[in-house]
């Protein structure tokens, strides 16, 4: 694994492009960064035109192209550069949350979603505003604060997790 993130850190410094296995799936890339991210290393690398970011520890057989050299675009730099998570799409999602009183400091206090911002509610609760790349990019959060925090906006990645909780309590008590 050491030598892995030696070989991809030395390709994104010299621009080298990398071909390897990911997901079972042959992948021809171009190596942008390195990027942690809750305890987690991501390459950002484009692929086929488009920026993507893949798991180090799912990266297999990478061969590094040292004959060949590519020229960073500016704007994939500026994109990862503003980025405050590892979600690589064109286009995002405009959330809205509403969370609990007795949460709603726990928002206010840091930034658990990017680009959020807040305003108080009468009622002492926050009303959150993000902007998401995916759906799973948010469900993990909103489920580590349940029943704190509902999803208003869009109210069909509400229902989704509504369902998904109603099948896990299926599932739980048919054992």
């Amino acid at each position: 694994q050491n030598l892995l993130f030696a070989q991809l850190q030395a390709a994104v410094e010299q621009h080298h492009e990398c071909r390897f296995v990911y997901k079972d799936k042959p992948r021809h890339a171009q190596p942008y960064r390195l990027i942690h991210k809750n305890g987690t290393w991501y390459l950002a690398a484009e692929e086929a035109g488009r920026l993507k970011n893949f798991s180090v520890k799912l990266i297999e057989a990478l061969q590094v192209d040292e004959a060949t050299r590519f020229a960073p675009k500016q704007a994939h730099q500026d994109y990862i550069n503003a980025k405050d998570d590892v979600w690589f799409t064109e286009s995002t999602t405009e959330v809205l949350l509403r969370v609990a009183p007795e949460a709603a400091h726990y928002f206010e206090r840091r930034q658990l979603l990017p680009q959020q911002q807040s305003r108080a509610a009468g009622d002492g609760s926050l009303v959150v505003t993000t902007r998401i790349n995916h759906i799973n990019q948010l469900l993990p959060l909103v489920r580590a604060w349940l029943p704190h925090v509902v999803i208003l906006e869009p109210q069909a990645w509400q229902e989704a997790l509504v369902d998904e909780l109603k099948q896990a309590l299926s599932h739980w008590d048919k054992h």
